[in-house]
């Protein structure tokens, strides 16, 4: 049973401060596809035909993680409704920091470990590796890209989203698990099949909103989350290698 946490005696933020920021976001990524589009056309005009810049994964994390900011900042920050300490951007202990890490690895390892009882059920049927697709770009360019967006910023900003302004909003309301859940099911049915199955994904919503409530930072959270994806994109990569490797 998690006990009760007294910074959620006062509530943070308004149905009305939950809607800003989803609008917020949501502009801000229909900008971000326009603005995608117009470029690639201007490269097409110019005779640049070869290229999948606009569909790489570095430039969909980067989108994702400046609509994400950038709805915040907008919605809340600036207007002084909230600032990200807030939101959980808190110091903790180290040790809130290594039970992160260990946990993320463990949860990897769990869903991997799924699959391949999967596959043996299905008698040899192919493991489907997440994200394992052409929007991985092949070079170590791209794979550096790939890893520190996909590792390190979009957890930081995910994180700010369903769990400091989502999971909070539902929290200073009502009690954990309910807060747990729906910040859980928001995450894993807003990722797109490529990034792993629907239910693990859930699960470890459920487990980031737990060291959210426990440490009362994001960071732990932050920690699991990239450690995960940092996991998954080293996977992929040691899969599948590099262009003319």
């Amino acid at each position: 049973m998690i006990p009760e946490s007294p910074r959620y005696s006062v509530p943070l933020l308004t149905g009305r401060d939950v809607v800003r920021v989803i609008l917020a976001v949501l502009g801000l990524t229909i900008g971000l596809v326009v603005t995608a589009a117009f470029l690639y056309s201007v490269l097409l005009v110019f005779g640049v035909t070869e290229t999948t810049l606009t569909l790489s994964l570095p430039v969909l994390f980067l989108a994702e993680a400046i609509a994400i900011f950038g709805g915040i900042h907008a919605a809340l920050v600036r207007p002084g409704l909230a600032d990200w300490r807030d939101l959980g951007w808190e110091r903790v202990p180290p040790a809130w920091l290594v039970v992160a890490g260990v946990g993320s690895i463990a949860f990897f390892a769990g869903g991997l470990a799924v699959q391949m009882l999967a596959r043996e059920v299905t008698q040899g049927a192919a493991i489907e590796l997440p994200g394992a697709s052409e929007f991985f770009p092949r070079d170590v360019f791209g794979f550096l890209s790939v890893l520190f967006l996909g590792a390190v910023v979009v957890p930081i900003a995910e994180e700010f989203l369903f769990r400091g302004v989502l999971f909070r909003w539902i929290r200073d309301r009502w009690s954990f698990w309910p807060a747990a859940l729906g910040s859980a099911a928001a995450f894993a049915m807003l990722h797109p099949p490529t990034a792993g199955s629907t239910p693990m994904i859930f699960l470890i919503g459920l487990a980031l909103a737990a060291l959210y409530e426990k440490s009362g930072s994001l960071w732990p959270s932050m920690i699991l989350h990239g450690v995960n994806n940092a996991v998954g994109i080293l996977f992929i990569y040691l899969t599948f290698g590099f262009s003319g490797a």
